[in-house]
């Protein structure tokens, strides 16, 4: 098994766009923002070094790390020389680093490719994520030297990623991407899905890798969903290009086509709690070594979290317990592999036939990264349907437009690149993940304000338009329309997409595109190509939201929105397309969904007697074969004594699943519990909640006991 690791380091301009020392010294927060920066000092400067420094010591050829480092981090740490003396030449142990080669000549301390102010890349455009990789490139060979390349993989941001960013990183050369492997295994048919990973259930149309197998429930850290060794291996990604059905030609003129790395969720986060002891390598790790049996394509687990906070950015993460983890490797040579990711890929590269889907999302650290990047997409506040991210997302849409019609209309090199460096700070994503106070809501605004204040002016009105309308990334609600959500009854099917749309010279129409296969679940080569005489398309209404920042906004892009109604057990292809009066179109990627039935067990629980005692056996119906999932008082795991023959503990410590059984006369399900009047453990309430044979789940409900 090989064993890599990732450490992220960044910190944002804090106040856009201005130099730290300023923000400091007039006190626009309150706390010291020198003591942000000092706090993080050894992480900034020697102590990655010292880590891959020691794996390199102990001649193990392979050994070392990779760091992402944000182009503002560095911006800041260079800023911060002239009042914080202990800062000058920080950057001199990462050049060292940089320098520590491999045996197979790779550095050891990979600086990877990144967006310079960290932007979530999934929902920005393909011309932004060039410039935001292109600009950190720069950054980092004049910081780090010219001597050493620049890195071939790339971090992104909020590790998040979706298959539409693939043309941008290709033509910027990046070869492979790091993707949080919970993305692959739920693109998986068959994925096993709990409630105890706090996400909804993957969407059908997400599903279309085939079932890997063997599920594999990992013990001794936090891992509440199963996890497959497939998941552990990188594959290769594709853009479609939906002319064709066939994997996209950039604009660059390359296949867009790239290496997923897989990044390991639940052995990351546990080792950023404070890596070697904090996470028992031995006895997590061996739990997969069963599965590692293709010696062309070992498992490779990448440990990634932050490398400047809590326990993944100490003294003893980088000194102590690496330190030990290198032992523990030189110990167990035939087993287990320190490794960088480039070493890795050379020695062992992928099938480049073996192409996967991964489902879109980022890490764990960003509310568990779901599908729809909600902690950067916050639903509306139900009473005032105000949404802070959703007004940034609307403010930054229409400065890209604003941006692009400058560099097409000819506005001058520097203006533009005064332009775009405004907007590429608003694109921070720290300003949507630290939102619920004005200061960071009301960032975005004042950075594309100073875009706009310095480009509208020098547009020309009567010139020839063609740039078709900026287009924010098309989103849906519910994600799951007729299944499971948090807090929502399965049998809502309608469901709405909704974007933001933006042009200078007038945004003409909104259309969404659709197709609808009936019965059908899962995305087929036939759903990612344009072809087909099922299109239909609909109009998309837009609205104007008032913005309530300080400062308000010069411009903002209207919300546009249609809902799809009447449709059940489907898969629906979908994009959106808009068009300025001059006729240009700007038309996003072909996006799936599963419409589900909305069918599940009646409104209410269906068990007799109605009002059980603890005395009582109680028979639950259901009208799918599955199991009855049940816990007692709030979810807690009821003890033995109370299981029915065939139950089974859940992972999670809380519960256990019965299997129900036909029952022949009615053709329906059942299970009968109790009666629950053991000293051991008093029982007031029992917690149960159907868990279908298709994976689907029911809805939760509590049978209380008198």
């Amino acid at each position: 098994i090989y064993i890599a690791f990732h450490w992220h380091m960044h910190q944002p301009i804090y106040w856009p766009y201005e130099n730290v020392i300023d923000t400091h010294n007039r006190g626009a927060y309150s706390y010291s923002l020198y003591e942000i920066f000092d706090s993080r000092y050894g992480a900034y400067t020697d102590w990655p070094y010292n880590a891959v420094k020691r794996a390199a010591d102990a001649q193990l050829p392979h050994g070392g790390a990779q760091v992402s480092f944000s182009g503002s981090l560095i911006e800041n740490l260079n800023n911060l020389r002239a009042v914080r003396p202990h800062y000058n030449n920080w950057q001199r142990f990462y050049k060292m680093g940089r320098e520590l080669k491999t045996a197979m000549g790779n550095p050891r301390l990979d600086l990877v490719a990144f967006g310079y102010h960290h932007p979530l890349m999934a929902l920005i455009g393909y011309e932004d994520m060039r410039r935001q990789i292109a600009d950190h490139r720069k950054i980092v060979q004049d910081t780090f030297g010219h001597e050493v390349s620049y890195s071939k993989g790339i971090f992104p941001p909020e590790n998040a990623f979706a298959d539409w960013m693939i043309s941008a990183l290709v033509d910027e050369g990046i070869e492979w991407v790091f993707v949080d492997n919970i993305h692959f295994d739920r693109a998986c048919q068959g994925y096993p899905w709990v409630k105890g990973e706090n996400l909804v259930p993957p969407n059908p149309a997400d599903q279309r890798n085939s079932n890997p197998g063997e599920w594999i429930q990992m013990n001794g850290l936090w891992a509440p969903s199963k996890v497959s060794a497939w998941s552990n291996r990188p594959h290769y990604v594709v853009e479609t290009d939906p002319k064709t059905g066939q994997p996209k030609v950039t604009p660059e003129g390359k296949i867009a086509k790239m290496i997923a790395v897989p990044t390991d969720r639940y052995m990351g986060n546990e080792d950023g709690r404070g890596g070697f002891g904090a996470l028992n390598y031995e006895m997590v790790m061996s739990q997969l070594e069963f599965a590692n049996t293709d010696p062309e394509h070992p498992i490779l687990i990448v440990l990634h979290h932050d490398g400047d906070n809590y326990g993944g950015g100490t003294h003893s993460y980088y000194h102590e317990n690496f330190g030990r983890f290198v032992n523990w490797v030189k110990q167990n040579p035939q087993r287990f592999v320190c490794t960088t990711v480039q070493d890795y890929l050379d020695k062992f590269p992928p099938d480049p036939q073996d192409i996967i889907h991964v489902e879109p999302g980022s890490w764990s650290g960003a509310d568990n990264g779901d599908a729809e990047f909600h902690k950067w997409n916050g639903d509306p506040n139900p009473e005032t349907g105000y949404s802070p991210d959703r007004n940034s997302w609307g403010v930054m849409t229409a400065a890209r437009n604003i941006v692009a019609q400058a560099k097409a209309q000819g506005v001058s090199h520097e203006l533009v690149r005064k332009g775009e460096r405004f907007l590429d700070v608003a694109q921070t994503s720290c300003y949507e993940y630290w939102d619920g106070t004005e200061m960071w809501d009301s960032h975005p605004t004042r950075a594309c304000n100073q875009a706009v204040a310095e480009l509208l002016p020098l547009l020309s009105k009567d010139g020839q338009d063609s740039v078709g309308p900026a287009l924010y990334a098309p989103q849906r609600e519910p994600y799951n329309p007729g299944g499971f959500e948090w807090g929502q009854e399965p049998e809502t099917r309608d469901c709405t997409i909704w974007t933001y749309a933006y042009d200078t010279q007038e945004v003409e129409s909104v259309v969404l595109q659709y197709r609808v296969f009936p019965g059908k679940k899962h995305v087929t080569s036939e759903n990612l190509v344009l072809g087909s005489d099922k299109w239909q398309e609909m109009p998309m209404a837009g609205k104007t939201i008032a913005a309530q920042t300080n400062p308000m906004p010069l411009v903002k892009a209207d919300e546009f929105s249609a809902t799809l109604t009447g449709i059940k057990d489907a898969l629906v292809d979908y994009r959106v397309v808009a068009k300025d009066k001059e006729g240009n179109e700007t038309a996003s990627p072909i996006l799936h969904v599963y419409i589900g039935a909305g069918t599940v067990e009646p409104s209410g629980p269906v068990f007799e007697p109605a009002n059980p005692t603890i005395n009582d056996t109680i028979t639950i119906w259901a009208e799918k074969k599955g199991d009855l999932h049940w816990g007692v008082n709030e979810w807690t795991k009821p003890i033995e004594a109370y299981w029915p023959e065939g139950t089974t503990p859940w992972q999670d410590g809380k519960a256990v699943d019965t299997p129900m059984t036909l029952d022949e006369e009615t053709g329906r399900y059942r299970v009968i519990i109790g009666p629950f009047d053991s000293d051991e453990q008093e029982v007031e309430t029992i917690n149960v909640v159907f868990h279908y044979a298709d994976d689907s789940w029911g809805k939760d409900f509590t049978i209380k006991l008198k």
